[in-house]
């Protein structure tokens, strides 16, 4: 077998074990999380999350590739954190901001919330920018050698990673947040793997915050 031909194999293999570790997920947070309150619901939660990353590993063990290889960076931190706090206010501009400003409210309504942000930085963010921005923009490059390939696909992707919550315009507006997010990572200088998961998780932390204000 080919190296493209093994690459594309491992990106439907990674997608569709995603896709049912993600309706089991669904499952357990709609039935067994509410079980819970407190530190407990949080640690379930956040550490669910953590099997959709088996496949990624796995396959990058498979193929000798490290965390650099993917987009992770030891070199900067401050400048990651800081590349990745811009990236937020950026997307939160023009995904939550703007669409509010023009009278169409984005997400839902909410507070500001330390266990949200912990959840999202160590669960959502982290295993989404791994899987997305991460290993399969890589393998979509390494299969098209293209960039802008890589950066509709992978975004595509990621909208239909979305496809539980049964909304076409949420799987819509993920798609083109993820184009964002992965041009930033291209075109933003230190907006490493780490930058774009800070970012990604400052962005759900704080957009239900600005939609109370507008529509609350």
């Amino acid at each position: 077998m080919s190296v493209k031909r093994r690459d594309i194999l491992t990106v439907i293999i990674t997608c569709a074990f995603v896709l049912a570790v993600l309706a089991g997920l669904t499952w357990f947070n709609g039935n067994i999380i509410p079980r819970f309150s407190g530190v407990v619901r949080l640690v379930l939660a956040t550490v669910a999350w953590w099997p959709m990353l088996l496949a990624t590993i796995f396959f990058m063990r498979r193929d000798k590739e490290t965390a650099k290889d993917i987009g992770f960076s030891k070199e900067k931190v401050p400048h990651q954190i800081l590349a990745g706090v811009l990236v937020a206010i950026g997307s939160l501009a023009i995904f939550v901001v703007l669409p509010a400003l023009l009278g169409f409210k984005m997400g839902f309504v909410g507070s500001l919330d330390a266990f949200r942000f912990i959840n999202m930085i160590f669960a959502v963010a982290l295993v989404e920018e791994i899987i997305f921005r991460g290993h399969l923009f890589k393998k979509l490059f390494d299969i098209t050698e293209s960039k802008w390939s890589a950066i509709l696909i992978s975004s595509a992707l990621f909208g239909l990673f979305h496809i539980f919550n049964w909304s076409i315009l949420q799987i819509i507006g993920t798609t083109i947040i993820g184009i964002y997010w992965c041009i930033c990572r291209e075109k933003m200088r230190h907006c490493t793997l780490l930058a774009l998961i800070i970012g990604h998780a400052l962005h759900n932390t704080i957009h239900p915050v600005i939609t109370t204000l507008f529509f609350g």
